[in-house]
């Protein structure tokens, strides 16, 4: 099992250093809300090193992360160990899944859906999801849009002197397979690495149809870290998807 994030986990939460997890909390919590939901157990789908679990734990909710990269999963491992908090870390394909357990809610965030490219396998994955939820549970998640991709979002580096690690990401989007590959570099003092990802942007339609075959039909969408409906140039959507109760 690898995965295009193995050789980024030890620089990952620098590299995210920036990212404002506390308002992805809040955004979080805010569609919980407004859905009327009030899980206590979580299961954080494609975790990556755990900062949003660890979040939710610190909290005192219970926490379940999986990741397929087994470095993404032994970095965050490390860091819960350090913190004194409680989450139980899992080394798993989302297409696969099988922990033996439900929750209340699952999530997933910063793009982690679009990396699992093939449409067969995030039908699998969403199915296995459902699998793992409470009757009533939800499954809360956000997805780049092809308007992304065509607005070339992963473009983008940042070389100066004062920053560590320094990268360069570089993206080609086709819009027939609606695959983007994106070379990106990374430099950690004088270490170089070099990794290919690749994303693809699924529609409204094919999401909507994996969620149902899941057994989710209360599905909502919103431009992301907003309450207002989709829109055409959304480069960020969340999608908000809920069991049957009994």
């Amino acid at each position: 099992m690898n995965s295009s994030f193995d050789a980024l986990a030890p620089l990952y939460d620098r590299l995210m250093s920036n990212v404002p997890y506390i308002s992805w909390l809040s955004y979080y919590r805010l569609l919980l809300a407004k859905h009327e939901l009030q899980p206590q157990s979580f299961l954080d789908v494609c975790c990556g090193t755990g900062t949003l679990a660890e979040k939710l734990a610190a909290d005192g909710f219970a926490v379940t992360g999986f990741d397929v990269s087994e470095p993404m999963i032994r970095e965050a491992k490390r860091k819960i160990a350090a913190s004194g908090f409680n989450v139980d870390y899992v080394v798993a394909d989302a297409a696969s899944l099988d922990l033996g357990r439900k929750f209340d809610a699952a999530y997933s965030f910063f793009d982690s859906l679009n990396y699992i490219t093939e449409h067969e396998q995030l039908r699998r994955a969403i199915k296995r999801v459902a699998e793992h939820l409470e009757p009533g549970g939800s499954f809360i998640f956000d997805v780049n849009t092809a308007y992304a991709f065509e607005k070339r979002m992963f473009d983008q580096e940042d070389l100066r002197k004062q920053t560590e690690p320094k990268y360069s990401w570089k993206g080609a989007y086709d819009p027939e397979s609606r695959l983007i590959q994106i070379h990106m570099k990374f430099w950690d003092g004088e270490d170089a690495i070099s990794v290919d990802h690749v994303q693809r942007a699924y529609s409204d339609d094919e999401l909507r149809a994996y969620l149902r075959e899941a057994g989710f039909f209360d599905v909502s969408v919103f431009d992301s870290y907003t309450l207002n409906p989709a829109r055409e140039r959304s480069d960020r959507l969340h999608y908000v998807a809920t069991l049957q109760s009994g």
